[in-house]
């Protein structure tokens, strides 16, 4: 909160994300999370564990976690 909140500065959900994604995963974690995102493929796993895995490793890809990327991220689900 003293580190975001500075001046006053209203503290969005949206920049706690991005500061707690910058501050405890590095670029090199995040940018293999995406990869592997883009590469997934359902194999063996149920739809279930194809779905959880595809939501945590979703959560790095910035292009996918917009409200006008939503259609996107359906089509990459199928």
């Amino acid at each position: 909160r003293q580190r975001l909140g500075a001046g006053g500065a209203v503290i969005t959900w949206e920049r706690f994300k991005r500061e707690f994604l910058i501050k405890y995963f590095p670029a090199d974690v995040r940018n293999r999370e995406v990869v592997e995102f883009m590469e997934l493929k359902q194999g063996s796993m149920s739809v279930a564990e194809y779905a959880a895995k595809f939501e945590s490793l979703g959560a790095f890809s910035p292009h996918y976690n917009t409200v006008e990327a939503e259609y996107d991220k359906c089509v990459k689900f199928e």
